[in-house]
């Protein structure tokens, strides 16, 4: 086993992580139209002013964190991930706790709002998104062991 940690994974490509995310989005289209049929009844509580709308928002928003936050910190793999034999792990190999979902689900909601510009690193750095470098994290392929 090398010195550092992070030379004893395998690096997770381009391919596989949009791959792991287009079916995450799938999953996660799913999951916030079922969490958005209470959405109506904010409009009841606020009476449709602008203050309802940003509650909508923020709790979609938490919605999303739920699925991603929650599957990365109990096993590091999304739905997506682990179709894609994808795992997210810390810099030093270590699981991630809340605080790294946090930073990580933001990282996330800017390569959102950029349009994917922090993957566009990835060709000059095959180890990290630029958004993983931001995170301390970094996405491994976990390869199926031969029988």
């Amino acid at each position: 086993m090398s010195a550092n940690p992070e030379d004893s994974f395998c690096d997770a490509g381009l391919g596989r992580r949009f791959g792991a995310l287009f079916y995450d989005l799938l999953v996660l289209l799913g999951i916030v139209f079922i969490a958005a049929l209470p959405l109506p009844w904010f409009d009841q509580i606020t009476g449709g002013a602008g203050f309802g709308l940003w509650i909508k928002r923020l709790y979609l928003l938490g919605v999303c964190f739920a699925y991603f936050g929650g599957f990365w910190v109990k096993g590091g793999q999304t739905l997506g991930m682990k179709a894609w034999q994808l795992r997210v792990i810390r810099n030093n190999g270590r699981a991630l706790g809340w605080g790294d979902a946090v930073k990580r689900f933001t990282g996330l909601c800017l390569a959102v709002l950029t349009l994917g510009l922090g993957f566009f690193w990835m060709p000059t750095d095959t180890r990290h998104s630029n958004w993983d470098k931001l995170c301390g994290t970094r996405v491994i392929w976990c390869r199926k062991p031969a029988h």
